[in-house]
C-alpha cells in the first residue's frame, strides 16, 4: 500500500468531516440523508484502507519477524530509501533518486538497520532471507 493511497484516506476522512460541518445547510431531509450516507460511507473506506494497511505491516511482523514502520530507511538492492507502505507481504519503498514508488518482497533483496527486528517470530524460517546492516 503506497504512501498516496493512505493519503487518500486521509483525504477521504477531511471530506467527511467538511460534509458534517455543512451538513445542517440542507434544505430538505433527503439532501441530509443522502449526505449522511455518503459521509458514512467515506468513513467506512477510510478505516478499510487503514486496517488493510495495519493488517499488511502486522502481517510482515508476524510472518517474517521484521518491525519495520513507514518512514524508516532501509535499502533494495543495494540502493537506499524509506518505507512508505505495505500491501500484504510487500514493501512500498521510495527509493533516492526514483520519482515513483518500488514494490519489494519484504525479504528479497532488502536491508534493514541495525535494530530491526529479525526473528525470533511465529515463523523463524525466513530470518536468514533478510540482512540487517551491522553498523
Amino acid at each position: 500500500m503506497s504512501a498516496a493511497i493512505l493519503t487518500d484516506a486521509e483525504a477521504m476522512e477531511r471530506q467527511a468531516r467538511e460534509m458534517l460541518d455543512v451538513i445542517h445547510h440542507c434544505t430538505t431531509w433527503d439532501e441530509r440523508m443522502r449526505a449522511e450516507d455518503r459521509i458514512q460511507e467515506l468513513r467506512e473506506d477510510a478505516a478499510s484502507i487503514k486496517t488493510r494497511i495495519e493488517s499488511s505491516c502486522e502481517h510482515i511482523r508476524n510472518y517474517y519477524g521484521l518491525d519495520l514502520r513507514v518512514g524508516m530507511e532501509a535499502k533494495h538492492a543495494g540502493r537506499p530509501g524509506r518505507v512508505v507502505g505495505f500491501s500484504g507481504q510487500y514493501v512500498e519503498m521510495q527509493l533516492d533518486g526514483d520519482n515513483h514508488t518500488t514494490t519489494c518482497h519484504a525479504t528479497s533483496e532488502m536491508e534493514y538497520p541495525q535494530g530491526t527486528r529479525v526473528g525470533p517470530g511465529p515463523d523463524e524460517r525466513f530470518a536468514h532471507l533478510v540482512e540487517v546492516d551491522p553498523a
